[in-house]
């Protein structure tokens, strides 16, 4: 099961970037759809008992996308339908990993994941005009113009998927005790940051950054002792460190900073003035029913949205969800958010709240709603395994060792 997985998170959008493939079905053709509509079939015909699941999370999204149908005038129902379709598919999929992930050996996925990596790191460097593997020409971030997006749809999307890679080995790094485990740990996560400098993902490395400091902090806050003060004291040297590196080198990170904060880096300007009145705009002016779900990017709702100088449609998570299904948006937001953050503070553990605050932080304004890796984190997280399987899969590694 690990390596399957660990093959569908690094190239589980390969086709998205193929010059024949048309835009259109770019963020359709995704390898944990294909995972999701099995896991439909699973809880339908062999798990009985998780069809009420599937029912309570699904049911109210597909019954609020037929009303939208009928009331909204000039809505386009396929698209409507395709996105109810997406939903309903990562709900699944998220109970399927709600059910099944309790044998999950995590220290092997990342062994796999991070030796794909270390094979494609030098690939990719040796192709850097290929523009399957990179992005030339950005027009979004101007201090780089050549960033990597390996077989991810775009850079972004590669800085989002290393994030989560790059918390599970911190978390590895820290709970591992043999030496060179964590020596090992440590070259895959050099070789991460590699990846993640040469994506120039700007928001997913600020928000990896932040996400891990704020529950670092929390932690050691919460228990005092004399190792967590060494541990917290660390933590500011090497933040200190990062951002004096980052200012000295005028790092793409640095600069944008500095733009974004005088107002002058237009993408993320457009991304959060922008996003934020359009959002709230579609909200108001529907009378809190929204445009419509998968109804946002149609020429029809550009049309009408222009005056809030909306040109075309930014990746924004939760925004984006708003202002297609309104009220009811809001409301299905927060309860998910409220179920996770319920069994996180239950389970009191480092890792699982990296995972939510950043999925959390990085869908307010970047990402998709619809986009398998949160919908398996969702899973994860309302699941019962929790990061102590780690210690088991050591324990019985343990004996196979001494059995041999």
């Amino acid at each position: 099961m690990e390596i399957l997985m660990a093959l569908l998170y690094c190239f589980h959008q390969m086709f998205a970037n193929l010059p024949f493939v048309s835009k259109t079905l770019t963020g359709n053709l995704d390898f944990f759809y294909a995972l999701g509509i099995l896991g439909t079939i699973f809880v339908i015909f062999k798990r009985k008992k998780d069809i009420s699941l599937l029912i309570i999370c699904a049911l109210p999204v597909v019954i609020y996308g037929i009303l939208q149908g009928m009331i909204i005038e000039n809505v386009d129902m396929q698209k409507l339908m395709v996105n109810i379709s997406k939903v309903t598919i990562c709900i699944s999929l998220m109970i399927l990993v709600w059910r099944k992930v309790n044998d999950f050996k995590i220290k092997k996925f990342i062994d796999y994941v991070c030796r794909i990596y270390l094979i494609l790191t030098p690939i990719a460097l040796l192709l850097m005009k290929n523009d399957y593997l990179w992005r030339l020409h950005d027009t979004v971030n101007k201090y780089s113009l050549v960033r990597l997006n390996l077989f991810y749809i775009e850079p972004s999307e590669l800085g989002f998927h290393l994030s989560f890679i790059i918390i599970i080995l911190m978390y590895l790094i820290i709970k591992e005790k043999k030496s060179k485990t964590k020596r090992k740990y440590m070259i895959y996560m050099i070789d991460c940051f590699i990846l993640l400098a040469l994506s120039q993902a700007y928001g997913a490395s600020v928000i990896l950054f932040g996400s891990i400091l704020i529950v670092s902090f929390v932690i050691i806050l919460s228990k005092l002792n004399y190792k967590n003060i060494l541990v917290g004291y660390g933590l500011i040297i090497v933040f200190t460190i990062t951002i004096i590196l980052l200012v000295v080198t005028k790092s793409s990170i640095y600069m944008r900073t500095v733009d974004t904060l005088n107002g002058k880096d237009n993408s993320n300007s457009y991304r959060v003035n922008v996003t934020q009145k359009f959002t709230a705009t579609a909200v108001t002016n529907t009378d809190g029913i929204g445009v419509g779900l998968g109804n946002l990017n149609t020429d029809n709702t550009r049309k009408i949205f222009q005056s809030t100088g909306m040109t075309a449609v930014v990746a924004a998570s939760f925004p984006y969800f708003i202002a297609e299904g309104g009220v009811f948006g809001i409301v299905y937001i927060v309860i998910l958010i409220s179920f996770l953050l319920i069994n996180v503070i239950f389970k009191k553990n480092m890792l699982l709240a990296n995972f939510l605050l950043f999925s959390f932080l990085y869908q307010i304004y970047g990402g998709y709603f619809t986009n398998p890796v949160n919908w398996i984190i969702y899973g994860i997280i309302l699941s019962e395994w929790t990061p102590k399987q780690i210690e088991l899969e050591d324990n019985l590694g343990i004996r196979k060792e001494i059995i041999e």
